[in-house]
């Protein structure tokens, strides 16, 4: 632990660019309290940001360099002037945006989608340095009580579970629903879960990665889950990703028809698939960032009511 005059942060300047370095501990000001990080989950984006040095047109520089993580749990420190409810000692989970709370969207309650947000780690309206460090202030509405027997480590794991909340509330899984979930990685694995304590009677699993795919058997057990490995499509191939595809889907058996496909890889194949196993009527949930340009079966989408939906983090979960 550092001591009272340095707070060490994992700060980026761009791609493999990657330091420790000592900051100063920040104070909490009015509403807000100081919190000594206990814990921190790597989340895709901090990758991203690592191996890429930004995300879409967004890039990190010297100049404007960024501390990453925004996944974290810790104990309260030092609690600002006008704070009600939290004490210093207390345990939370950090909820990492801070919207404005003026604007239409925060008004009616849909503050993710602020336009001033300023989200910790994320290029987005920032530099907004993020919660890799020792020590970090936040308004106390947005740190979350942790229970006793709950570790920091859970904490931590508090938000992205955050995200699968609100993706399945976008499209209000029902009791006796049947769910695919494109992709076995942490999110994927929190939709399931979330679906299944909805009350999802089926839900099936797919990803590339077979290791993945025997964790979340593992992760989701003793509920019944299908888990199925797709193939990649040959890098050598001439055959466009739509017609791959569609080639994939009517391969699969027992998979289609679901009332709701919730799309965590942001790859065009994936999400194209995700559309052609939904339902006459059913539902796609849009989680995975990926390519901003995709082609899609927009006939599909017509022809069968099916509801694409967007999701961008998350609100009130």
């Amino acid at each position: 632990m550092s001591n009272e005059r340095t707070n060490l942060s994992a700060v980026i300047y761009g791609a493999y660019d990657l330091c420790m370095e000592l900051r100063e501990i920040p104070e909490p000001q009015v509403g807000e309290v100081q919190i000594n990080v206990r814990a921190t989950g790597i989340c895709g984006s901090d990758i991203h940001y690592y191996k890429e040095g930004g995300i879409g047109p967004r890039r990190l520089s010297r100049d404007k360099p960024m501390i990453l993580g925004h996944e974290s749990a810790g104990v309260i420190t030092k609690v600002g002037e006008g704070v009600r409810g939290l004490q210093i000692g207390d345990r939370v989970a950090i909820e990492p945006g801070r919207s404005c709370g003026v604007c239409a969207r925060c008004r009616e309650g849909r503050y993710n989608l602020c336009p001033d947000m300023k989200f910790s780690a994320s290029l987005l309206q920032g530099p907004n340095d993020g919660t890799l460090r020792e020590w970090v202030t936040f308004s106390a509405t947005l740190c979350h009580k942790m229970p006793e027997s709950m570790t920091f480590e859970e904490g931590a794991l508090m938000e992205p579970l955050a995200v699968a909340v609100h993706s399945v509330r976008r499209t209000q899984v029902n009791i006796g629903d049947k769910v695919v979930v494109m992709g076995a990685g942490p999110i994927g694995l929190l939709v399931a879960a979330v679906a299944r304590a909805q009350g999802a009677i089926s839900i099936t699993l797919l990803d590339i990665n077979v290791s993945r795919l025997n964790l979340a058997r593992t992760y989701l057990a003793p509920f019944p889950l299908q888990t199925i490995a797709l193939t990649l499509k040959p890098r050598d191939s001439d055959e466009e990703n739509l017609d791959w595809s569609q080639r994939i889907v009517a391969g699969l058996e027992g998979v289609g028809e679901a009332d709701h496909v919730f799309e965590c890889t942001g790859a065009e194949t994936c999400v194209q698939m995700a559309v052609l196993l939904a339902r006459r009527g059913g539902s796609v949930v849009l989680i995975g960032m990926g390519a901003g340009k995709q082609t899609l079966p927009v006939d599909v989408i017509g022809t069968r009511e099916v509801d694409v939906k967007g999701n961008f983090r998350y609100a009130n979960a």
